[in-house]
């Protein structure tokens, strides 16, 4: 064979493989921390006994005509009867992904980020080049540190637009930038190209966007087009309902939607001649005739294949542009508060958890004593229930009919959010405006507000307002209680969501696809049996087995609305309709099984933003 392949059984000693090796898979691709090594091989010379002992943990090293290109640690391995062995290698990059914390980092750049990270962790590194960029300020909770380092050179290339790419060569992560490549191995027809691939689809191409909001699903809403596209393709709309918008914040939504799927979905793939130089982030040039394709290309994912006979050959994706693991930094939320406190304040003092509230509302205040709301100063409500400040509110009947339990949220003056019941009126107050009854040293400087309502429970009239004055203290505690209840219920789907994606992100590149196959704990299985694994094991939750099964659980809801835990279903991937699934990680990306492996990829870009079909929420 052309290479040589050495299995270290200590730190010093090896025993060499490639007599007993019937193939060698060297493979990376730009959006993954490390490259991997599969090896399959026929472990026995008698039929009846290992000839070598592979054992995980242990380290293995690639060489090609004498040069090292692969140097990594054994994750798994599997054996048959009949003595058929394999094993897959990852790099040592591979232990980003395989550690999870909490760091805080205040003006430091990217790449003293990296070695602080690299001397916690024990991970070795050697060449680290400079970032540039000073980020103010970084605090990165429960993030594994390839995350870490990824939202760092995410934060530098905003900045900058320098590109740096992680690598790691005997066995140390390394940094470098990625600058112009001047010299390209080039790839052509009759040379050492030895197949072609290019396609183009529009099945999935959306030209215009029409989103609803707060004014109902059949509003005129929000719509945004690219005409140009329509005349080339034809009128495809998406249509989204997002309940709790304004059309004004529907806008930017609309249009980035549409940024992201106005694509014609575009795929590009060579086999070659193998060359060592050519891997995932290099550039190369390849002209092929009949696909017409032509130029300079990124290369995406790239897969060497070595054979006992000594041929090498590769597989490789190529791009005009070039796709690589980006995370936006977001600032973390404050701690919570603890359960006690939450349930007190969820309805007293802020905004309360869980419930949709309506904007355009104003609000003033009143008090009996200083002429009453009709100036009668008697202090009787329309209802002829005594007015009582922190309960009464006097309402446009026609718009919030008396009786009724209402939300109100007072950004600018807190004290006054909370629960009231409407059961006055007055000749100013008509439509979206409120008056709250209160102490006569606070009307005036209560003024006029701009306030967000939310109708509980809508009233029946005067008699049902006193029948609720009469029993208010009763009243406003059980829907405390209820409110406070349905606010730990939030809180308990956000954990349950959090437990599923650390787990279903545990598992990147180390589980191989085996169609039908659900055995996960194995390390095989197929993109269902690794969604139904995950939820039963994070949180003992059952969704069944098979895409056309999980696609009918829970309720759809839009792509601007993924949330981490949610379902994303994929079509056309091998047979028209659902064909995939994956577990949304946050907006845009999800981890599923597939047969490149376990991997943490977009679902609104590339091949699998192409193939997006919907996204379900069984939470």
């Amino acid at each position: 064979m052309s290479i040589s392949l050495r299995y270290y059984n200590s730190s010093t000693s090896y025993v060499k493989l490639e007599d007993l090796v019937t193939s060698v898979e060297w493979s990376g691709e730009t959006t993954q921390a490390s490259r991997s090594c599969e090896v399959s091989m026929n472990n026995t010379t008698n039929g009846t006994t290992k000839a070598v002992n592979v054992e995980v943990g242990k380290d293995i090293r690639l060489y090609k005509f004498g040069v090292e290109i692969f140097r990594g640690v054994i994750f798994n391995t599997e054996i048959a009867s009949d003595g058929s062995f394999s094993f897959t290698a990852y790099d040592y990059n591979y232990y980003l992904t395989k550690n999870t914390d909490s760091m805080k980092f205040v003006k430091q750049k990217a790449s003293q980020i990296i070695r602080t990270i690299c001397k916690k962790f024990d991970i070795p590194y050697d060449h680290i080049d400079d970032t540039g960029y000073v980020i103010p300020k970084l605090i990165l909770r429960n993030k594994s540190i390839y995350d870490m380092i990824t939202i760092a050179l995410t934060e530098t290339r905003k900045k900058t637009g320098k590109v740096f790419m992680l690598g790691n060569e005997s066995g140390k992560l390394v940094l470098r930038e990625r600058k112009s490549q001047v010299k390209r191995v080039t790839i052509k027809d009759g040379s050492n190209l030895l197949s072609a691939d290019y396609s183009e689809s529009i099945e999935d191409l959306r030209n215009s966007v029409r989103l609803t909001g707060k004014n109902g699903e059949e509003s005129k809403g929000v719509t945004v087009s690219d005409s140009d596209s329509i005349k080339k393709y034809g009128l495809m709309r998406e249509k989204d309902h997002e309940s709790e918008k304004t059309d004004a914040q529907l806008k930017p939504i609309a249009n980035a939607l549409l940024k992201e799927l106005n694509k014609v979905a575009k795929e590009s793939s060579v086999e070659a001649i193998g060359d060592r130089s050519i891997i995932a982030g290099k550039m190369v040039q390849v002209s092929e005739k009949m696909t017409g394709i032509s130029g300079g290309f990124y290369v995406i994912t790239d897969s060497h294949t070595f054979e006992p006979n000594g041929v090498h050959t590769m597989d490789i994706t190529v791009s005009k542009t070039l796709e690589l693991n980006e995370i936006e930094y977001e600032p973390p939320e404050e701690p919570a508060k603890t359960k006690q406190a939450e349930k007190y304040e969820v309805v007293d003092g802020k905004k309360i958890v869980g419930i949709s509230y309506q904007t355009g509302w104003i609000a003033t205040a009143y008090a009996p004593a200083l002429g009453g709301i009709n100036g009668s100063g008697t202090g009787l409500t329309a209802s002829s229930t005594k007015v009582v400040e922190g309960r009464t509110i006097a309402v446009d009947p026609d718009v919030i009919p008396y009786g009724s339990v209402v939300a109100i949220y007072v950004p600018s003056k807190n004290e006054y959010s909370g629960l009231y019941l409407a059961e006055d009126t007055g000749g100013a107050i008509d439509g979206k405006k409120i008056d709250v009854a209160v102490v006569p040293s606070k009307a005036r400087a209560f003024g006029v507000r701009n306030i967000q309502v939310a109708v509980l429970e809508r009233g029946k009239g005067r008699a049902d307002a006193r029948s609720k004055a009469a029993k208010w203290s009763s009243i406003e505690s059980k829907w405390k209680q209820k409110l406070a209840a349905g606010a730990e219920s939030g809180s308990a789907a956000i954990d349950k969501a959090a437990s599923v994606v650390k787990l279903a992100r545990s598992f990147k590149g180390s589980i191989r696809y085996v169609f039908g196959s659900k055995n996960i704990a194995g390390g095989t299985g197929d993109c269902s049996g690794f969604t139904n694994y995950v939820y039963k094991k994070a949180i003992g939750k059952d969704i069944g087995q098979g895409t056309s099964a999980q696609i009918r659980k829970g309720s759809q809801v839009s792509k601007a609305s993924a949330q981490a835990g949610d379902l994303v279903f994929f079509q056309g991937t091998y047979r028209s309709g659902v064909s995939h699934v994956g577990i949304v990680t946050r907006p845009g990306y999800c981890v599923s099984l597939a047969s490149s492996g376990c991997k943490e990829h977009s679902y609104t870009s590339g091949y699998w933003g192409s193939h997006y079909m919907q996204i379900r929420r069984v939470l």
